[in-house]
């Protein structure tokens, strides 16, 4: 369709989830793989995603598509707007109409988009049982006016800002109101996925990987949180980032140190910057070591698990 193109929102960190979002599995394809692909049926191009955590990661698995790629390298810190703001300076300047959607929005039906590329109006979003979900399509035009809104509410508060009005279109669609923010979501997304294939989900390989000492300490959420304070220089932010207490997050790390006997983080305190945390030597190369291990083990438990479950549960069916 000419000048209609689409902006994937990907940066998060996916802290509530434990996981990395955009990569779960949903019917043998993940999520970011399945609202990448809605948006080129809908005829979107150019589809433009933007990165934050795992950005590297994320176009690893995505290359090949003919997607362009944003990096949001204050994801951290930032807000779902400013990666909007990104994404939308990206597009062409021939672009009329774009979609909005979110990475971890991944079962909306190909007719919801249909009717909503159908509907007239500047920001026309679907509606289900009440609710406004996503994607939503905005005209470009509105996109100088987003730039400048300095007031709260993010892209809705920069709508109402600009007068123009909200078309609502009804759809018999529960996906566009269901994301994955936490495992009791993407839960949700895999049993309406079921209900509406009729079928059995796949099997996953669901391999849990720690480090212990005396007890274990160390988990995939402890990796994300040095990952984080190394990104932001702060373990406060982290904190906040990871949605724990300040408390919480010191719990981890001494428990961590007392542990392994060494620190993890070198801290300032105060000062012109108002302090600061960055990891040490042994954290950086226990936080490397860690990450290359993941990585092997995970290539080496999908290639178990494809050996003794692969043929198998196509045969069972």
């Amino acid at each position: 369709m000419k000048g209609l193109a689409a902006v994937i929102l990907a940066a998060g960190a996916s802290s509530r989830m434990g996981q990395f979002k955009p990569l779960l599995v949903i019917d043998g394809q993940t999520m970011i793989g399945r609202v990448t692909d809605s948006m080129q049926k809908a005829g979107a191009s150019p589809v433009v995603v933007v990165t934050g955590y795992q950005a590297e990661r994320l176009r690893s698995h995505l290359s090949g598509r003919g997607l362009t790629f944003v990096h949001n390298d204050r994801y951290y810190e930032t807000q779902m707007m400013d990666s909007l703001l990104m994404g939308l300076e990206a597009l062409p300047p021939d672009t009329r109409r774009v979609l909005v959607a979110l990475a971890d929005v991944p079962l909306v039906k190909e007719k919801t988009i249909e009717a909503l590329l159908a509907a007239p109006g500047a920001f026309v979003r679907p509606v289900c049982s009440k609710r406004g979900g996503h994607p939503v399509l905005i005209d470009y035009a509105l996109y100088p006016h987003i730039k400048a809104y300095t007031g709260k509410g993010g892209l809705r508060g920069a709508v109402a800002d600009s007068g123009v009005r909200v078309v609502d279109v009804p759809v018999d669609d529960r996906g566009v109101t269901l994301d994955s923010d936490t495992r009791a979501g993407y839960e949700r997304l895999l049993k309406y996925n079921r209900e509406e294939t009729n079928r059995p989900q796949p099997l996953q390989l669901d391999l849990q990987l720690g480090l212990r000492a005396e007890t274990a300490f160390w988990t995939a959420t402890t990796a994300q949180f040095l990952e984080l304070i190394a990104a932001t220089g702060a373990m406060l932010s982290a904190c906040q980032c990871m949605h724990i207490s300040y408390t919480k997050g010191w719990t981890m790390i001494n428990e961590a140190e007392r542990q392994l006997g060494y620190p993890l983080l070198q801290r300032s305190q105060g000062g012109s910057g108002g302090g600061g945390s960055e990891l040490t030597a042994q954290g950086h190369e226990l936080l490397a070591r860690w990450q290359a291990m993941q990585a092997e083990l995970q290539a080496a438990g999908q290639a178990a698990f494809q050996k003794y479950f692969g043929r198998w549960e196509e045969g069972a069916k």
